[in-house]
């Protein structure tokens, strides 16, 4: 725990670095994902299978609710809404 404004700084800083460092794996890691889709692909295939790994690719459906559009055809939806708090932490 921190206590002094010294160590308040150098968390801010280490998280700060260890943020970059999860952007640039996040980056690493789409990259991977997009080579192996590509292969996928390439190969009209939906499934591959090595020594000691199984890839599998498929089709999801995500479906929303367009709320304004609703709201304006409905009304109100207050009584069906359904609201969480929770705390969020900016470092700049």
């Amino acid at each position: 725990m921190c206590t002094t404004m010294n160590e308040l700084e150098k968390v801010v800083a280490d998280y700060r670095s260890l943020k970059a460092m999860k952007e640039e794996l996040d980056a690493q890691l789409k990259d991977a994902e997009r080579e192996m889709i590509s292969y996928l692909d390439s190969n009209n295939k939906l499934s591959e299978s090595g020594k000691d790994f199984t890839i599998k690719v498929s089709t999801c459906e995500r479906r929303t609710l367009d709320s304004k559009q609703l709201e304006a055809d409905l009304g109100s939806l207050a009584d069906y809404q359904r609201v969480s708090q929770y705390r969020r932490l900016y470092v700049r």
